[in-house]
């Protein structure tokens, strides 16, 4: 029995994946311009505990969603697979993963007779055009450019491409071996004086807080600077990424009632998921996201003891979390204890 590869832009999400899309990215926006971000909250919550209907009924549109879209994808690819061509395929695989279109080579001709179709580039052409797609950013001199090349270290090769007869073209990629070579994280470029060429790349390091060492600096220069990618005009200069030191400290209450207890854990991972996230040049960690993903994990009360303030990197800066410190305190004993003068 024959297997059909599904494209990935076919492909159903996961129930878990289309839930929390559809709580994070659509409800949640829309209930906080309706009724307000406390409301909004306690909405969200009653979503995710599996005992409220409103949960229940999320469910079962979530299920329903999901199989509408395989019976919709099913018969996409049905008409698909009946009418297209080879050529139609390729159109479609080149646009879809590289951006191309086939070129037209000779313009249509609708004022003579017969009428004259364009002659469009080749199946041929058009794939090798594709193949060198993924080097397209050839040179360096746009921010993209720079960040291209400094994340991509060493994978450049140097390319020929000869035509040896009519019929036979002869296409060559030369690798140099990268094994064991470091490469950066993430990488911005600026020009720090406007009109002199003078470019400034910063890096962040996969290791350690993410400060880049001179040697994989000096690593990106000469990488950058290469006759093939480097511009002439540009002067380039390379240095580590700032990196804002900062911890995750909170207190939050919690209701003593089935449903509503916090599993710490959890919430601490999603904090530290938050500065992973976040952890890279220009990031920002904002105490509303710190207090979205507290009310997520069904916080009542929430201090945020660090950090003191919202964190909005430059460029040139990154932040990172060393730790992630949660104290969950019951809800009706801190009524008590003010209750009673404490």
């Amino acid at each position: 029995m024959s297997v059909v590869n599904v494209p990935e832009i076919l492909t159903v999400e996961p129930f878990e994946v289309m839930r929390e899309r559809f709580i994070n990215d659509f409800f949640y926006p829309h209930a906080e311009k309706e009724v307000g971000a406390e409301v909004a909250q306690m909405l969200t919550t009653g979503l995710r505990s599996p005992n409220e209907s409103a949960a229940l009924l999320l469910d079962a549109m979530i299920l329903f969603r999901q199989q509408e879209t395989r019976n919709d994808n099913y018969l996409a690819l049905q008409e698909f697979s009946e009418t297209v061509t080879d050529s139609q395929m390729i159109d479609l695989i080149v646009k879809r993963y590289a951006n191309l279109t086939r070129q037209i080579l000779s313009p249509a001709d609708e004022s003579s007779f017969p009428p004259k179709p364009a002659v469009m580039e080749s199946d041929t052409s058009l794939l090798l055009r594709y193949s060198l797609a993924p080097y397209g950013l050839s040179t360096t001199g746009t921010r993209m450019g720079y960040r291209f090349h400094a994340l991509t270290l060493g994978e450049r090769p140097q390319i020929t491409v000869n035509v040896e007869s009519d019929t036979v073209i002869t296409q060559r990629f030369e690798f140099v071996k990268t094994d064991g070579l470091e490469r950066p994280r993430d990488a911005q470029a600026r020009m720090t004086e406007a009109y002199t060429g003078k470019i400034e790349l910063r890096l962040l390091s996969f290791t350690g807080n993410g400060t880049a060492s001179q040697a994989l600096c000096d690593s990106v220069l000469a990488y950058c600077s290469r006759d093939d990618i480097g511009q002439e005009s540009n002067t380039l200069t390379v240095k580590s990424a700032e990196v804002l030191e900062f911890e995750i400290d909170i207190e939050v209450t919690e209701y003593s009632e089935p449903n509503q207890l916090i599993e710490r854990s959890q919430m601490d991972k999603a904090l530290q998921a938050y500065a992973n996230e976040q952890h890279k040049l220009g990031g920002t960690i904002q105490h509303t996201r710190i207090y979205q993903i507290a009310h997520n994990h069904k916080a009542v009360d929430i201090t945020i003891k660090k950090p003191e303030a919202d964190m909005n990197c430059t460029w040139q800066q990154a932040p990172y979390c060393t730790g992630v410190t949660s104290l969950v305190q019951p809800k009706q004993a801190q009524k008590q204890n003010v209750a009673s003068g404490q």
